[in-house]
């Protein structure tokens, strides 16, 4: 475990980044079952089957991935994939595309859950992890309650009961909060320094 930060993190903006990115997901797990609806059962039994292949395959890379330059590239996709879901919401009706797109988008997401967890290990100081928890905790907490707060205020503002037309008003916004939250993410890192040893 690491005594201090490694030069390439920032740690504010990373706290930042971890607590709305805490957020974002307490939001987005308030409308992820609604929007999975057209979906067949059987869909959620094939995320399971690749939420423990694509781990698996991902640490078989690990002597490759096990750099901040990997770290970087993947945290930005992870949170690219969370952007264009959102966006497929706004521009989209629900369907069965749009359900099986958004469901294989988190599940990709999910597949890099583990390796992102260890380079983070590897970045933090060890007395750094208590403020990221707590952002995190803290973000998702708030992500629900205003999640729990929109729909009622939507509810009322829309005067409409119509769950998939909240959800879609949710997403306006969730583009802004996982904007912040892509620009908090690469401004978390100082890219010039990645090959600083882990």
């Amino acid at each position: 475990m690491r005594v201090s930060i490694h030069p390439a993190l920032r740690l504010k903006p990373f706290v930042a980044y971890k607590s709305i990115n805490a957020f974002f997901q307490g939001v987005w797990g308030t409308a992820y079952v609604a929007l999975m609806a057209p979906l067949p059962p059987e869909a959620f039994s094939l995320g399971p089957l690749a939420f423990s292949l694509g781990p698996l395959l991902v640490a078989l890379a690990y002597s490759r991935l096990l750099n901040l330059h990997w770290f970087f590239r993947i945290s930005v996709s992870v949170e690219v994939i969370a952007l264009l879901s959102v966006v497929a919401v706004l521009l989209y009706p629900q369907s069965f595309l749009l359900a099986a797109g958004v469901y294989l988008g988190f599940q990709l997401a999910l597949m890099f859950g583990n390796y992102l967890v260890r380079l983070e290990t590897l970045v933090i100081a060890k007395d750094s992890f208590k403020p990221v928890d707590i952002g995190k905790t803290i973000g998702a907490l708030a992500g629900a309650l205003f999640a729990l707060g929109f729909y009622q205020w939507a509810r009322n503002w829309l005067e409409t009961e119509d769950t998939l037309a909240l959800i879609r008003h949710l997403h306006y916004p969730l583009l802004v909060v996982q904007l912040s939250n892509l620009s908090l993410l690469i401004a978390s890192f100082d890219r010039d320094k990645f090959d600083h040893p882990l």
